[in-house]
């Protein structure tokens, strides 16, 4: 058997495994059953082809079933997140400081990213600001990511546009 063959039956195996999980997180539920259903008749076929290989073959097919692991597991998410749409992130984003805090929103704004702010108290009772930065696109997330330092505490939350 080609191992060219191999490294495409091990490839679609890996993808339609990582795509099932892909899926399973997403909550498409009956997409990721076919392709973990899919990917499992694929493994059938590389185990068969690994068990009647002749010996000195098994090497190097065990090689390519690695590569095509490595790229199976990688190509489908990259994919799947050019394809998918821009949603709304929200950063909730606390400052170490007021000033600091006041800083980034300025900015923010400067750039034309929606923000509300909110005066916090920290644990030491020191006022500062919390500020919730909207993103729509990927672009404006990779903006307000960029403009977060160590300074700062943030989570992202997602939203629906």
């Amino acid at each position: 058997m080609s191992f060219i063959i191999v490294f495409i039956m091990k490839f679609l195996d890996c993808s339609l495994g990582t795509l099932k999980t892909v899926f399973l997180v997403k909550d498409k539920f009956f997409l990721s059953s076919v392709f973990n259903s899919l990917s499992a008749i694929m493994f059938i076929f590389v185990a068969d082809i690994m068990a009647n290989a002749p010996h000195e073959d098994k090497f190097i097919i065990a090689l390519i079933i690695f590569a095509a692991n490595m790229i199976g597991g990688y190509l489908p998410p990259k994919m799947i997140m050019r394809l998918e749409e821009d949603k709304l992130f929200i950063y909730v984003i606390t400052s170490n400081s007021f000033e600091s805090g006041t800083e980034l929103a300025d900015k923010l704004r400067e750039l034309n990213i929606a923000v509300s702010t909110t005066i916090v108290y920290d644990s030491q009772l020191n006022k500062t600001i919390t500020c919730k930065a909207h993103s729509i696109s990927k672009k404006e997330s990779a903006i307000i990511e960029s403009l977060l330092t160590d300074d700062y505490k943030w989570h992202i939350i997602i939203g629906a546009l």
